[in-house]
């Protein structure tokens, strides 16, 4: 069968590529293959149904359904109704493969578990580049084997495609900050853009773009100007408007920053921008693990703490206090890994602040955590939300690995 071969290869290719990327970075290769092992142990519990990783009977199941209904359709409908900025989108994406290399129910699952590992492998790979292999190889394994981040390789969902193309335009665009690629801007911008075919919310990364390129033509041509301009520099600010320009563009025409499911900030509410921020805590929150009702409901305007209660909670819940049954206690796994990265980028904050490209990480970290953080109001909603951040979270975080030890006492 020629979807069954296709599978094969995908698990192969993949095996190849953990191998090729070990070869290339030794340090690489043993955190690459606990990352394949760790997802081939998951994808095979997932199989058996010993164990469902949590929206695999739900979403990952909707987008297998929706990519098989349009691998049937012909090639003129296929292309005459383009779902782009949609989630439909991936499934769309999946369906025009799956009419060439045969239709099969873990298609979308196999390609996802190839671009878990470009994660791992990107990821590490960045963090290698700014603070050293120490550091790289701890970021490896935290990707590796963090069991929600391990989830989306195994499930039909456009998570990981999409965390992977965003990781991928990081990757060239903290280069143009560090001055290493002059058209590494441009290369970002259109990882960026395509990591927002797949989910909306991804264009909270042009707003942090945006708001960094603002504060570096703010410093270059106001604050510190010089009198004398090398070439590249000047080619370097032209750029840097010119991406200006186009992340505004992004943002605008896009009707504001879209999150699917009905969370969506500006747009074309009435009210703007002001008025969806205070929507976002008016309905009551829902689900087995839903906020509490402290952190889900108010007016954000005579209680300015519910936004800053908003994103702890996006970032560190489930706390104590939020566990209901004992399946959510697997959600302190999540909440734990989340506060060890919140103290080594608190111990590593000098060397962060004084960085240029963390800098400009720092603005995308903060833009995508506001958009994010400001639409959920579910714990569960929230750790999946989360996850697209890990690799960013992680490679700031790095900035301490290196001073990081753990030490045993003998007794």
């Amino acid at each position: 069968m020629p979807e069954v071969s296709f599978i094969l290869i995908l698990f192969v290719l993949t095996a190849v590529y953990c191998l090729w990327m070990g070869y290339r970075h030794r340090w690489l290769l043993w955190p690459l293959v606990f990352a394949y092992l760790f997802r081939t142990l998951l994808f095979i519990l997932d199989y058996t149904r010993v164990f469902r990783p949590p929206g695999s009977t739900a979403d990952g199941a909707r987008f297998i359904r929706h990519a098989d209904e349009f691998a049937s359709r012909d090639w003129y409908t296929l292309f005459n109704n383009i779902p782009l900025f949609h989630s439909s989108y991936y499934a769309w994406l999946g369906g025009i493969f799956q009419k060439v290399v045969g239709e099969s129910p873990f298609f979308l699952i196999a390609t996802n578990f190839f671009f878990g590992h470009v994660v791992v492998a990107v990821t590490a790979i960045i963090c290698y580049q700014l603070w050293g292999k120490r550091a790289a190889i701890w970021a490896a394994m935290i990707m590796a084997l963090y069991p929600f981040g391990a989830f989306n390789s195994v499930l039909a969902m456009r998570e990981e495609i999409a965390i992977m193309f965003f990781l991928m335009g990081l990757y060239f665009y903290i280069r143009w900050v560090a001055g290493k690629s002059p058209l590494g801007l441009l290369w970002g911008g259109l990882l960026f853009g395509v990591a927002v075919l797949f989910h909306p919310g991804w264009v909270a990364a042009f707003v942090g773009v945006a708001a960094y390129l603002v504060y570096f033509l703010y410093h270059n041509l106001f604050k510190d100007r010089q009198r004398f301009v090398t070439k590249l520099h000047a080619s370097k600010i032209v750029l840097a408007i010119g991406m200006l320009l186009f992340s505004v563009g992004m943002v605008t025409l896009s009707g504001g920053i879209s999150l699917g499911k009905g969370v969506e900030i500006g747009g074309e509410s009435e009210g703007g921008i002001g008025a969806t921020i205070e929507e976002k805590f008016t309905g009551e929150a829902s689900g087995g693990s839903a906020y509490p009702s402290f952190v889900a409901q108010g007016n954000p305007y005579t209680q300015p703490w519910l936004i800053p209660a908003r994103i702890i909670y996006f970032h560190f819940s489930p706390f104590p206090w939020d566990i209901r049954s004992p399946l959510q206690i697997t959600g302190l796994i999540s909440s734990v890994l989340y506060w060890f990265l919140a103290w080594r980028v608190y111990r590593g904050w000098g060397e962060l602040k004084h960085r240029e490209e963390c800098v400009a990480m720092l603005f995308i970290f903060g833009a995508i955590t506001f958009v994010f953080a400001l639409g959920v109001n579910n714990i569960g909603t929230a750790i999946r939300h989360k996850t697209k951040l890990l690799g960013l979270f992680v490679i700031l975080a790095a900035s301490s690995f290196n001073s990081f030890r753990i030490r045993f006492t003998r007794k």
